[in-house]
């Protein structure tokens, strides 16, 4: 009889542990979304264009802005050479171009630890990702509604980026790159995404 009843307190130990994912709680959403987050690359600056970089001597263009700012980063590494670099000008010109001094610019072997291929609206882009968001704090939720066999849920939360890569707080990144400030901002700001209910719990509708 004792051993029936141990079988029984184990057997309703996992049913229980089995069904607490799929409740709507806190816990629950707030690990859900966090797992959708992790696969995002929003918290990341990008490039125009693709590595290596070169940039004529004496450009003082946004790029070359960025380029300086993430060399001061140890994020990429030049040298002085010599190439043909073409503007939007230039293909419309028939007269062939010379080659002109310029520095290459590369990532970097620390520059490779952050180094992605950021998916943007205009294709994948070369960037550099200083973290990953997660949820601060989930506001509310929705009362989960159900429509045959799918239940879903509208949850309300703010964001952040924890232990954000040191090289992201330097002066010339901030200023190269004032979209980061941006985006921190935003995700400090009241979030909404849409999840649904699976048989392993909730997750991220990504239609």
């Amino acid at each position: 009889m004792r051993r029936w009843k141990m079988l029984i307190a184990s057997s309703l130990i996992v049913f229980s542990g089995c069904n607490s994912a799929k409740k709507p709680n806190e816990a629950n959403l707030k690990n859900a979304i966090d797992q959708y987050l992790s696969t995002q690359d929003r918290a990341c600056v990008t490039m125009d264009g693709q590595f290596p970089h070169d940039v004529p001597v004496g450009d003082k263009s946004g790029t070359a802005a960025e380029l300086a700012a993430l060399e001061q980063a140890a994020l990429v590494q030049s040298v002085n050479t010599t190439a043909v670099v073409r503007s939007l000008a230039d293909s419309l010109s028939l007269t062939p171009q010379k080659p002109r001094p310029v520095k290459r610019y590369t990532v970097s072997a620390e520059g490779q630890k952050y180094f992605h291929k950021v998916l943007d609206l205009s294709g994948r882009l070369d960037g550099f990702c200083y973290g990953h968001e997660k949820v601060a704090s989930i506001v509310n939720w929705t009362e989960p509604q159900t429509q045959g066999s799918y239940t879903e849920t509208t949850v309300t939360y703010t964001g952040n980026v924890p232990d954000p890569a040191a090289w992201v707080k330097l002066p010339e990144i901030q200023q190269a790159f004032p979209s980061i400030q941006t985006t921190l901002n935003d995700m400090g700001k009241s979030q909404t995404v849409a999840l649904h209910l699976t048989d392993q719990g909730w997750v991220v509708n990504n239609f």
